[in-house]
């Protein structure tokens, strides 16, 4: 299966959540969410990682570093602290590199990758296009691929 995803995105990512139950990794450029409103579909992606029913150990998420001269320096600082305290793995691309790419990878059965943010407006726009796929060799380069950062990032 090969299926694009726009306007569509926070939807289709909200549903493979919700039906995860061994393990969710996440590769972002930014994360950023709104706690203070119940509509944003960027938290609700959240409280549904919040809600996974496997262990929160499960949960591997690396983002770009925050470096204080880049935009997303404060919304990935804040979105660390988030992850952290719902007890996710989280950790930082090194210093040196800037990590843009977007994936997430559920249950080691599907992944989602392409231009959509972890964010409120990113994950509602009609203008970021993402792939939900479940081709079992691009599902393999892509844990491949995400386990190599894994091990070449560090602690958030």
């Amino acid at each position: 299966m090969l299926k694009p995803l726009t306007h569509d995105y926070a939807y289709t990512v909200l549903d493979m959540i919700r039906h995860a139950s061994t393990s969710i990794d996440i590769l972002a450029y930014v994360t950023k969410f709104n706690m203070y409103k119940k509509s944003d579909k960027a938290l609700l992606i959240f409280l549904a990682l919040k809600s996974f029913p496997g262990n929160p150990n499960d949960i591997r998420i690396i983002l770009d570093y925050p470096k204080p001269y880049k935009s997303n320096y404060a919304t990935n600082r804040f979105s660390t602290r988030r992850f952290k305290e719902a007890n996710f793995n989280v950790r930082y691309l090194h210093s040196g590199s800037t990590q843009h790419a977007k994936l997430i990878i559920l249950d080691q059965k599907s992944a989602i990758f392409g231009s959509h943010n972890l964010t409120t407006k990113s994950v509602i726009s009609p203008y970021d296009i993402s792939l939900l796929l479940d081709d079992p060799d691009l599902l393999s380069y892509f844990m491949t691929y995400f386990d190599r950062l894994w091990d070449n990032s560090v602690e958030a």
